[in-house]
């Protein structure tokens, strides 16, 4: 009898971790897990050393239309927004994507000096290469709640720093095609690849 009781609630746990989420308003969102998972498999990872020495820790995610859709669904579910705010911030969305690309950087060094992405003088230089054509990209900090954020973005933690990068070529042509990203500075350079696996 324990036994059944433990593998009912087992699985009512797991239809709840799986099952989507709706606000009253309608807005479907994915469950956590689901959306956790959707995130992971966006984002490219890496962490650089100098012989024993960590000198930089980034993680990018290629803000898709369809993710960016996503994440609006997510901002739906815990603003409470109503179908028209949703329409409205998802018409948003899918302008910009038509006009520049976007992805959001995690960003961590343990030399705090050089975690300064969005400044005029910094030391880091963040490219798009796609079609045989390399976009340079704009950097600013993301001034989100931390809370919030990691509704958004998960696999975001207190030591790492939030960025956005935007480049001139519009995610519609993007995501339709392999892509690379490179984060460079004299403290050294990384690659990350799209679509994720590529």
């Amino acid at each position: 009898m324990a036994r059944l009781l433990f593998v009912t609630f087992a699985i009512a746990v797991a239809g709840c971790t799986a099952a989507p989420l709706k606000n009253s308003s309608g807005v479907e969102a994915m469950s956590p897990s689901s959306y956790a998972s959707l995130i992971s498999k966006h984002t490219v990872k890496t962490n650089q050393y100098s012989g024993f020495y960590q000198t930089f820790q980034a993680d990018v995610t290629i803000l898709s239309s369809d993710l960016q859709t996503e994440i609006l669904k997510q901002r739906a579910q815990f603003s409470q927004w109503d179908q028209s705010a949703y329409q409205s911030e998802r018409d948003k969305v899918m302008q910009e994507s038509g006009a520049y690309s976007k992805f959001f950087l995690r960003f961590f060094s343990p030399e705090n000096e050089y975690n300064d992405l969005n400044k005029a003088k910094t030391i880091w230089k963040v490219y798009l290469d796609y079609g045989g054509t390399r976009f340079e990209g704009k950097v600013r900090k993301v001034d989100e709640k931390y809370v919030e954020l990691r509704t958004v973005y998960p696999h975001v933690d207190n030591f790492s720093t939030p960025y956005e990068v935007t480049f001139n070529v519009p995610m519609t042509t993007v995501e339709g095609g392999q892509s690379k990203v490179t984060l460079t500075s004299s403290l050294g350079s990384a690659e990350f690849s799209f679509p994720v696996g590529k």
